[in-house]
């Protein structure tokens, strides 16, 4: 008993020094990752806005560290691979708030280590931070990995990683989202682990979310277009601008209240002197090229959540998509797409040919033309005189032309240094410098297509193939200040043209080739969607959904005033309302429970998720993508599935009319019309009559038509009253061999 009783204290003594110890190292864990969050305000030029959320989300991370350290440091030659390691999670961190306003998503990870980006991205003085992030890494970790100070009983291994597992998923929770600047950088990467390795092992067409009996909105499947008939065919330029804000116009940020931290009044003047209409509530709607391109081109939605972007998504495939250059094709066009940078970056040069483009020309043939490249491409002087010679070319010709530009010298490290105080210059002076050049290239381009008469009879439309964001204190102004685009639109000179939409209206990235259409008065041809910017007496009220991948948040959009803001697992949300004059500067959160329940946003986000003029196929069946039809627009399928004789379809179809200006017992019947693929003779055919405007579900089977063959499934709604117009919420394909066909069955009756 003496010695049990002489043996407590020294007990109590030795986990009473090893818990002084621990609070010690773990003080100077924290000052050492303090400095380090010093630097990083420094490098990323970013605001201290929550400033007490910074100081908590280092405690936690040195709480961590020394948590952990017996497995993350057995001894201390580690710190030989973990202090890099740290210094390029913290320089990666600091260039990414730097340009983007947030961290970075470890989910583009890969992407960030392609050559190409690799090459036109980094320099040496973009370099700088780094070896003072190694020093300060190496000095905490090599005092993190001294000798421990143990416990009379130190806890077991498992339990130790249990705790450390605990701790990172507190921080998820607390944390408004992974990429948020008040964040701990390690901590931050470390919790979007699970996700990038879950996005990396998926399948490139991800199978729709399935939730039994979750609701939808037809608001954000709407194609909103005019039906009149239209002869004119004059020629269409679509010229994006990489990177740029709305916000950068002071007009434009004057008009919505907003201050952001880069202003160039050369673009406003370039939008005046030219007589461009400008919408100043233009929504971007995903960061990076490839998803706000492919928005624009095809008329549907970019990947809303982090994963493989429908751009790419569609190269893999190698198939042919049905988007506006292959419309404008098919109605006569030759199409031209001409970018300043390299073609195989995002894999341009396998898309552009499937959407439809005839001609396709990068960086190596600018070259190949005299065209001097830097960094990313030729600057845009260089860039808008070669596409004047290649559009130059295309007017020569007697058919019309769509062509699109995309210029390169806005991206980051944006302009080229031509003299030496240039080389010193801060990011921010160097991209307003790079978009000062930019008005004057477009200007002299919009010049010269004027004393050459193209504008006579050409539509030029100035976008930007996404919002680069700004820095701002204001929560209202941050929400969307990723989504922040431009549109502005610029009929020809000469002939009479239909009157665009009220400046105030909100549009998007989509409604481009929807627009193109609907000018064109092509109705028939496409499964697009998106909302015409062409005034119409009776506008929809109508939803948008769009994304901010790098702030890891997805959104909700009501054009009445109404958003909704999410993180991207769609289950922490906050409801915004705003003036719909002035989207993104009357933001303001409310105490309000989001409109959708949780099973709708992921149904809507998975449904948005499918190439619109694909089909998602699954072991459960196919899956087509929502869509509105009119009685002059048929949905087209292109399911190309396989049948064998004695095989039946199982079709599902989920239908709503939608409500308008129209009696609500109208009638109509819905066509369900098997044919062969490729084919226009239908093969067979079922009807549904529907009344009212309730949402109805009906499950029919066709036969199969014979011998194996690959068959396509259409749509095609007959109303009584041509105005009405039926949502299809939603369309499944089945092929079943294990059932008993229907006899003569009779037209379903609801």
């Amino acid at each position: 008993m003496n010695l049990v009783g002489s043996n407590a204290p020294s007990e109590r003594e030795a986990n009473r020094a090893a818990t002084v110890r621990n609070l010690q190292l773990w003080g100077l864990v924290l000052l050492g990752l303090m400095l380090m969050r010093v630097l990083l305000l420094l490098q990323g030029g970013m605001p201290a806005r929550l400033p007490g959320l910074m100081p908590l989300a280092d405690a936690a991370a040195a709480a961590a560290l020394v948590l952990t350290r017996g497995l993350l440091l057995p001894h201390r030659g580690w710190v030989l691979l973990y202090a890099p390691l740290v210094a390029l999670v913290y320089h990666a961190a600091g260039m990414h708030a730097q340009i983007h306003g947030s961290f970075f998503r470890l989910a583009h990870f890969a992407q960030a280590l392609d050559g190409d980006f690799l090459e036109s991205t980094l320099s040496w003085r973009s370099l700088a931070y780094f070896p003072l992030y190694l020093l300060l890494a190496t000095a905490w970790l090599w005092l993190l990995a001294g000798p421990a100070a143990r416990t009379a009983h130190p806890p077991p291994r498992w339990r130790t990683a249990l705790t450390a597992q605990l701790l990172l998923l507190v921080y998820f929770v607390v944390m408004p989202g992974p990429t948020l600047q008040a964040g701990n950088p390690l901590l931050s990467t470390v919790v979007q682990i699970p996700g990038a390795f879950w996005r990396a092992s998926a399948r490139e067409a991800e199978p729709v979310l399935a939730v039994p009996d979750a609701e939808t909105d037809p608001q954000f499947f709407l194609r909103d277009q005019g039906e009149q008939p239209r002869s004119a065919r004059p020629n269409i330029l679509l010229v994006m601008v990489e990177g740029l804000s709305g916000a950068y116009l002071p007009s434009v940020a004057a008009h919505h209240g907003v201050t952001p931290d880069i202003a160039v009044p050369e673009l406003d003047e370039l939008v005046r002197r030219h007589g461009f209409h400008v919408f100043p509530n233009a929504i971007a709607m995903q960061r990076q090229t490839d998803r706000g391109s492919y928005s624009i081109v095809c008329g549907d939605y970019p990947r809303i959540t982090t994963g493989v972007p429908k751009m790419t998504m569609v190269a893999n495939e190698g198939q042919q998509v049905s988007c506006l250059p292959r419309v404008l094709g098919d109605a006569g066009y030759r199409t031209l797409y001409l970018q300043a940078a390299t073609l195989r970056y995002m894999h341009k040069d396998a898309f552009m040919p499937l959407a439809g483009f005839e001609q396709v020309i990068g960086r190596g043939e600018l070259e190949a033309l005299g065209a001097s490249s830097q960094g990313w491409g030729p600057e845009d002087g260089a860039f808008y005189a070669a596409a004047f010679d290649q559009l130059a070319t295309l007017d020569a010709g007697a058919t019309p032309w769509f062509a699109t530009l995309l210029n390169v010298a806005t991206h980051h490290p944006f302009a080229p240094e031509t003299t030496e105080g240039e080389a010193d210059e801060a990011p921010r002076e160097r991209r307003n410098r790079a978009f000062t050049l930019l008005a004057s290239a477009l200007d002299r381009l919009m010049q010269k297509l004027a004393a050459r008469g193209i504008l006579d009879d050409t539509v030029v439309i100035l976008t930007s193939d996404e919002a680069a964001g700004y820095h701002t204190l204001d929560p209202g102004q941050q929400l969307l200040q990723n989504n922040f685009g431009f549109m502005g639109v610029r009929m020809p000179d000469q002939g009479n043209w239909p009157t665009l939409a009220a400046r105030s209206t909100v549009v998007a990235h989509m409604d481009v080739a929807v627009t193109v259409m609907d000018l064109l008065g092509l109705d028939t041809v496409s499964n697009m969607i998106g909302s015409s910017m062409l005034e119409r007496p009776r506008r929809r009220p109508r939803g948008l959904l769009f994304g901010d991948t790098y702030g890891a948040r997805s959104f909700f959009l009501y054009d009445h005033g109404e958003l909704v803001a999410c993180d991207e697992t769609l289950l922490r949300c906050q409801t915004w309302r705003f003036d719909p004059q002035r989207l993104f500067g009357s933001l303001r959160p409310v105490d309000a429970p989001p409109r959708l329940p949780v099973s709708a946003r992921h149904r809507i986000v998975g449904e948005a998720s499918l190439v619109r003029d694909k089909c998602v196929a699954t072991d459960q069946g196919t899956r087509v993508a929502p869509m509105v039809i009119t009685r002059r627009r048929p949905y087209l399928g292109k399911q190309n599935l396989e049948l064998s004789a004695g095989d039946l379809l199982e079709v599902t179809v989920e239908a709503q009319a939608l409500p308008g200006a129209r009696h609500p017992g109208s009638e109509g019947v819905l066509r369900v019309v098997m044919r062969e693929a490729g084919g226009r003779l239908p093969l067979a055919e079922r009807t549904i009559i529907v009344q009212g405007d309730y949402p109805l579900t009906t499950r029919l089977q066709l036969p199969s038509p014979g011998p194996a063959r690959s068959i396509d499934i259409d749509l095609h709604w007959v109303p009584d009253d041509p105005r009405v117009e039926i949502a299809i919420r939603a369309l499944d394909l089945r092929r079943r061999s294990d059932v008993l066909p229907l006899s003569r069955a009779p037209r379903q009756r609801f």
